[in-house]
């Protein structure tokens, strides 16, 4: 009774033994994976390729390991994290270095005008001129023609950039310019201004002129309101184009208003039908018409005379019977 007493008692702590180890198990299994999953950790801490690799081990030992379908898929959280640390640190090597950095251009200083040539016609203009700069300041100055005459008059806006020019009507029959200089700073623009002289008119008291064989001479009254002197004319203010060989043409006097009534009368007339520009400013001046002789009972001769006058032309008809 004894003996089957004893088996019985050993029996028993036999299968309590077992009972504790097979309860104690899992334990371990679970408390390994935690330090492989903590291992890797640690590992990850370190931005090499090599400490990932080495991480993303222990990561898949402790899924091994781990019963708990939480605790491996931290393991393939964990596993995702370090591959993403290796990629980032692959493309950071690849990457191309950054160019080095271009340095700006020194800024030159401006000054602009938005226009520096000004072609004007001979009436009356007044003109904006925008200025660009950068300078904080800017001044105008005119300079003189070569006549030593400045025709425009300018105003300057500062606060708005701008001036103004101001160009009165050309009563003369010549061409004129002037320059503006707009001063900023250092810099400087010339502005070129360039105003027509008004039209020019021209016409002859006769368009015909009759001589006989014997030859002799005709003065023509000639009126022009033009400004030019011919040196080669006596200073008149028109010039011999043409002429026949036969034929000599002199630029005599002026003719000042009053000077013979009949005279006064067709050179009123003329005026009329050769122009209506400020017949006031019409000058008046004596074309004398010498024509050679020729022999009698040579054929009669014609032939034109064509006098300019800045441009404007007249043409006198000589014959010769």
């Amino acid at each position: 009774m004894k003996v089957v007493q004893y088996i019985r008692n050993n029996m028993f702590r036999f299968i309590l033994i077992c009972i504790m180890i097979g309860l104690t198990s899992p334990v371990i299994a679970q408390t390994s994976g935690d330090k492989l999953f903590s291992q890797g950790i640690e590992l990850q801490k370190s931005q090499t390729v090599k400490s990932q690799k080495s991480a993303i081990q222990k990561f898949m030992s402790a899924k091994k390991i781990f019963d708990s379908a939480a605790k491996k898929k931290q393991c393939d959280d964990a596993i995702m994290v370090s591959n993403n640390i290796i990629r980032t640190i692959n493309n950071k090597n690849n990457r191309q270095p950054d160019p080095e950095p271009i340095p700006e251009p020194e800024k030159k200083p401006i000054l602009e005008l938005s226009n520096e040539n000004l072609h004007l016609d001979y009436e009356e203009h007044t003109v904006i001129i925008s200025v660009t700069t950068s300078e904080p300041e800017w001044n105008i100055a005119q300079i003189a023609n070569n006549e030593g005459l400045t025709f425009v008059s300018v105003n300057s806006q500062s606060e708005k950039n701008e001036f103004e020019i101001v160009c009165p009507s050309n009563k003369s029959t010549i061409k004129r310019s002037q320059t503006i200089e707009v001063r900023s700073g250092e810099l400087k623009k010339t502005l070129l201004i360039e105003q027509s002289g008004k039209p020019v008119s021209l016409s002859v008291e006769k368009a015909v002129v009759e001589i006989s064989y014997r030859g002799g001479s005709k003065s023509i009254l000639v009126y022009s309101n033009s400004d030019s002197k011919e040196v080669d004319n006596n200073y008149r203010n028109w010039k011999v184009i043409s002429s026949p060989e036969w034929v000599t043409v002199i630029g005599e006097e002026y003719i000042e208003k009053g000077f013979l009534s009949k005279l006064k009368e067709k050179e009123t007339n003329t005026k009329k039908n050769a122009s209506s520009i400020d017949e006031s400013s019409v000058k008046t001046s004596v074309m004398k018409v010498v024509v050679a002789s020729k022999p009698k009972n040579d054929p009669s001769r014609t032939g034109e005379i064509i006098i300019s006058s800045e441009g404007q032309r007249a043409t006198i008809i000589v014959h010769q019977k």
